[in-house]
């Protein structure tokens, strides 16, 4: 364990070079989580160095919390494992990311009553038919205590807000809730570099969505108007004092200077222009599950809390496949429903309530209230967090080697980093090319990036294929050959 090559005549002192060797190998996710890491004593004596020198580069690593000490026991990989692997929790793999022999696009859905079965890809829907198909309902058909943990979970979020909360289980059902909501030729505001797939998912024609006001979409059948301004908070106030639009939409997701991150006064601005203008401001919310967000919780909680909808997406960000969330609707919204219906359906009372679930989702609430009644939820967030904020430093450290003059922009988020490259370059047919090229780049049309363009979005994620090295060499050179 460690690889670990010790330069004694050096510039650098040698528990500097000790902590550097052993940071970039947590970094490059050689290492499961909690793997016991070689004694001081050991390493001591395996490098020829005094014991302090190893003390001193496990107290460095320590300090950035990529290993934790366990008194008595010794130093370990942080942070703590996703999830236990015994017979009683087997089934909660379907929910980890956790390494596996099987394919990445198969879920492992392995249990006791059963023994091994694998269902192809992240499909709810299908886990839900040939759970029920094999087992006619019978493991997961009664809930005995309707407060169940996952419940409690969702109840108590922003419990004090004077707001009717509506869940969803699926894109599709969300779908019918926004679809309700956004009326025939509607206006809707975007800005730049913040991600708004939620919408683009819902167009017929958002491939050839592009940074220009007035695009027209078909939005789920319904006709609406695209505009895009900068996120800039002047900008932005100008652009709406002389335009009229009925959605304003923002999200904590973002590549850019981000609406969120203004000051709480001037998104209180924002809000009392919009309840002078009969604006709405839609807030979408990847993260509540990863943090709270008081920004937003005092935004609910003011006199122009009527202004806004929030969808919260529970768990797209934690758990891949599987989306399921909260939308948020004052009286105003409820009122502009084109569908009274889509609040008795989707209400969370009524949910809550419910007495005739199906086996599918009878699974998840089970499956989720056992995470949470045995702390994995924490423990998955944690490992997550901890991993995407790994590779965003190494990713960082390796473009200044591999994109010479090329700068990086930091952000906010852990899932996307963008580059301002040396030239414009076309996005899609880069995309395209980095594709055949077997690389996967995030969708651009996410963060309404431009067609031709200096800006380059690249995420740690979609980089899972290699190591962080190996995808920024790869990604360099189709770089240079494309520009070539």
């Amino acid at each position: 364990m460690f690889e670990i090559e010790l330069q004694r005549d050096g510039e650098e002192n040698l528990y500097t070079q000790i902590y550097e060797a052993i940071r970039a190998e947590i970094l490059a996710d050689k290492y499961t989580p909690d793997t016991k890491m070689p004694s001081i004593r050991n390493l001591a004596s395996r490098l020829s160095v005094n014991a302090e020198t190893v003390v001193k580069a496990y107290d460095l690593l320590a300090a950035e919390n990529l290993i934790y000490k366990k008194e008595g026991s010794g130093s370990y990989i942080a942070p703590a494992a996703a999830l236990k692997s015994n017979s009683d929790d087997q089934r909660l793999r379907i929910l980890t990311s956790k390494t596996s022999f099987i394919s990445k696009n198969t879920i492992d859905f392995s249990g006791p009553e059963n023994g091994a079965e694998f269902l192809e890809e992240y499909a709810w829907d299908l886990i839900f038919d040939r759970f029920y198909s094999d087992f006619q309902g019978k493991i997961f058909k009664n809930i005995k205590d309707k407060k169940i943990s996952y419940f409690k979970l969702l109840d108590s979020k922003n419990k004090n807000i004077d707001k009717t909360k509506l869940y969803y289980s699926s894109e599709i059902q969300l779908q019918e809730i926004l679809m309700s909501l956004i009326g025939e030729n509607n206006e809707l505001l975007f800005t730049e570099g913040n991600d708004n797939s939620l919408f683009t998912s819902l167009c017929s024609n958002a491939s050839d969505l592009d940074v220009k006001n007035d695009a027209d979409f078909d939005l789920s059948g319904k006709k609406v108007k695209f505009n895009v301004s900068s996120a800039d908070y002047d900008s932005l106030m100008d652009y709406l004092e002389n335009n009229t639009i009925d959605y304003l939409i923002i999200s904590d997701e973002s590549v850019e200077k981000s609406i969120l991150s203004w000051s709480l006064s001037k998104l209180k601005s924002l809000l009392e222009l919009a309840q002078m203008l009969k604006f709405k401001v839609i807030i979408v919310e990847y993260f509540a599950l990863y943090q709270t967000n008081n920004k937003i919780k005092e935004l609910l909680e003011s006199n122009y809390r009527e202004e806004i909808i929030l969808v919260q997406a529970l768990t797209e960000r934690v758990f891949t496949g599987l989306n399921l969330g909260l939308v948020y609707l004052g009286k105003k919204a409820i009122s502009n429903l084109d569908h009274q219906s889509v609040v008795n359906n989707y209400s969370l009372n009524n949910i809550i309530a419910k007495d005739n679930f199906s086996a599918g989702e009878n699974l998840i609430n089970n499956l989720l209230s056992y995470y949470l009644d045995n702390n994995y939820l924490d423990k998955r967030i944690k490992y997550l967090k901890q991993r995407l904020k790994n590779r965003k430093v190494l990713l960082e450290e390796t473009i200044k080697d591999h994109f010479r003059g090329i700068e990086s922009i930091d952000n906010s988020s852990l899932f996307f980093i963008k580059l301002i490259l040396n030239q414009n370059i076309n996005q899609h047919d880069f995309k395209v090319f980095a594709e055949k090229n077997s690389l996967l780049l995030p969708n651009y049309n996410s963060f309404f990036s431009r067609k031709i363009s200096n800006e380059l979005i690249i995420s740690p994620a979609a980089l899972n294929q290699f190591s962080i090295k190996q995808g920024i060499m790869t990604l360099a050179k189709i770089y240079w050959q494309f520009i070539s």
